[in-house]
């Protein structure tokens, strides 16, 4: 019994030092810091393309205003060709819309009240 526990422990000591073997020239450690690194770059540039997506429908975005509002585009050719101070900022004002024209209904006094006589 201890004759195989011996061989048992030496066998074991065997396989562990030819790990490390392997382990030390294969260069695994530094393969897997590679990797990590790698993992660490390739989240940081997702992140960079996450945020450059977002710019991007912002821009977008503007370009639309740009395109269809008028006041939106006045400030930015104001903001271009320096036509405004640095703290000014446009405004729109807007007139309210004209009332509706519908013609005012005739007033028609009952029939039942006597109208004044006229006085010549």
């Amino acid at each position: 019994m201890k004759r195989g526990l011996v061989t048992f422990l030496l066998a074991c000591a065997i396989a562990a030092a030819l790990g490390a073997l392997f382990l030390r020239q294969r260069g695994l450690r530094e393969r897997t810091d590679s990797l990590h690194q790698n993992r660490e770059a390739i989240e940081r540039v997702r992140g960079e393309v996450h945020d450059l997506n977002l710019r991007l429908e912002q821009t977008r975005e503007r370009v639309r205003r740009l395109e269809t509002d008028p006041v939106e585009a006045e400030a930015a050719v104001r903001g271009i060709r320096r036509f405004m101070r640095e703290d000014e900022k446009v405004y729109r004002v807007e007139e309210p819309p004209p009332p509706p024209e519908t013609p005012p209904a005739p007033v028609e006094s009952p029939p039942d009240t006597p109208q004044p006589a006229e006085q010549n």
